[in-house]
């Protein structure tokens, strides 16, 4: 554990299925199924998966914005010892999401129209416990934006006067104004041109390399995820199926999913198999079943168990 800054153990997560009057109280969308993985400090891990396979669901447990529903999740603050942050108090909880910051997919969506940069990269600087002052915070605001590329005359101006790219930049900018310990970015590159997507993957290198900040990468896209990741995370149907170093992963990669993920298209699947089912009741095989051409009756009456192929390497497959 003493590697990690962040440890989930066992998580799962469900949800009623439909919402509001319509809710069936008694059927359920089981989003995450016994999840465990680290971040290790100053690294980045990547959740990779296609949509709906459970990796947002998994990061937002991680700041309790979604309550878990099982398992545990280790926070460890130097020189501290490790405690679960499922058991933290409402103040404890507010020290934690200080060193916990959240950039979401979608800027245009996650930053407020109304408000000017500078109100946008403070509005919860200004009530947490390391609160400068407006003085301080605006010269800290004014670096920042120099940091990740934009000018801190930007400062007075609305989300509305900048491109996609920009917005994306604003966003990181107020998640390092709090300076934090671990950065979960979520999809921040997928809605973005590729020349765009390769200067923001660079500016959070550069702030990797210069703060020490650990990450949690989620995407869709393997390829890009080995480029900025250590450690991958391959998810399918709310489950981890295959964890490997991010450096040699495209040459190593056993699972099934793992290389239709690489080969982009799945070239032995039928697309009248090529899509992730809902799971609507908790698992009782391989979720990926149904769609691998390996797949055996063991697979569809049993989960895969974990197991270590090489070193740091572990993979749930019958097959292997």
């Amino acid at each position: 554990m003493s590697d990690y800054i962040i440890q989930a153990q066992h998580l799962t997560k469900k949800f009623t299925l439909g919402a509001g009057f319509f809710a069936k109280n008694d059927r359920f969308v089981y989003a995450v199924n016994d999840v465990s993985f680290g971040i290790e400090r100053g690294k980045t891990y990547g959740l990779v998966g296609e949509s709906g396979c459970g990796k947002t669901t998994t990061a937002r447990m991680l700041v309790r914005m979604y309550k878990a529903d099982g398992g545990a999740i280790y926070y460890r603050a130097l020189p501290t010892e490790a405690q679960n942050i499922l058991l933290y108090n409402h103040r404890q909880l507010r020290r934690y999401r200080e060193k916990i910051k959240y950039v979401f997919q979608d800027p245009s969506r996650s930053l407020n129209p109304r408000m000017t940069v500078f109100n946008i990269l403070t509005a919860s600087y200004k009530y947490s416990s390391i609160w400068p002052g407006k003085k301080r915070a605006w010269e800290e605001a004014s670096r920042i934006m120099e940091e990740v590329g934009l000018d801190p005359l930007d400062l007075e101006k609305g989300p509305g006067e900048f491109s996609g790219g920009q917005r994306q930049r604003i966003s990181i900018a107020r998640a390092l104004i709090m300076k934090p310990e671990v950065m979960f970015c979520d999809e921040v590159v997928s809605a973005l041109d590729v020349s765009v997507q390769s200067q923001i993957l660079n500016l959070l290198q550069d702030i990797r390399e210069k703060r020490g900040i650990s990450f949690l990468f989620i995407a869709h896209d393997l390829r890009v995820s080995c480029y900025f990741c250590d450690t991958i995370g391959v998810m399918y149907s709310g489950l981890l199926v295959e964890e490997a170093p991010a450096s040699d992963l495209y040459k190593t990669a056993a699972h099934p999913y793992t290389k239709l993920l690489f080969s982009g298209s799945g070239n032995s699947f039928s697309n009248a198999n090529g899509e992730v089912k809902t799971t609507l009741e908790s698992l009782h095989g391989c979720p990926f079943a149904h769609r691998c051409p390996q797949a055996g009756e063991k697979c569809r009456a049993a989960i895969p168990e974990w197991k270590e192929i090489d070193s740091g390497h572990k993979v749930r497959c019958f097959n292997l």
